[in-house]
């Protein structure tokens, strides 16, 4: 196994926690949100009804988030054994960088920026660098 299969593999995993972290917590969500009710949310935000729409499109935002890392971290686990599988991972971690990038972009022209936006673009940008570089040693 070579090192950029390697730190494919390590952060593939770390996809699959953070993942199954933001699914979980997207689920957990709607579930405590459930439970207070949307009265309750709409009385707290001083009578605004898009409060719980507000809510709703995060949580929903949030899972879909966590969906999409599980899916890169399963590929990327299966790439990193089977090399010949690589083009669904590089694609996924080309697609994973953009959305980071025009994060840190919103942040920066947004007046919202953070050092964690910055340091959000690292691993798919390394992921990036070695699904490439995994794709140039199948060729050989």
């Amino acid at each position: 196994m070579s090192g950029s299969q390697k730190y494919i593999k390590i952060v593939s995993i770390l996809n699959i926690i953070g993942g199954a972290f933001y699914v979980l917590i997207g689920i957990l969500g709607f579930l405590g949100k459930g439970l207070v009710g949307n009265e309750a949310l709409i009385e707290q935000a001083g009578g605004d009804s898009s409060a719980p729409m507000a809510a709703n499109v995060f949580l929903i935002v949030m899972i879909v988030i966590g969906l999409f890392s599980l899916v890169v971290g399963i590929l990327g686990v299966r790439a990193a054994n089977d090399p010949s599988k690589i083009g669904p991972v590089f694609t996924l971690a080309v697609v994973s960088l953009i959305i980071s990038v025009v994060n840190l972009f919103v942040g920066v022209f947004g007046g919202n920026f953070s050092i964690y936006s910055l340091i959000e673009c690292v691993p798919p940008a390394l992921m990036t660098w070695c699904a490439n570089n995994v794709k140039k040693q199948e060729k050989l």
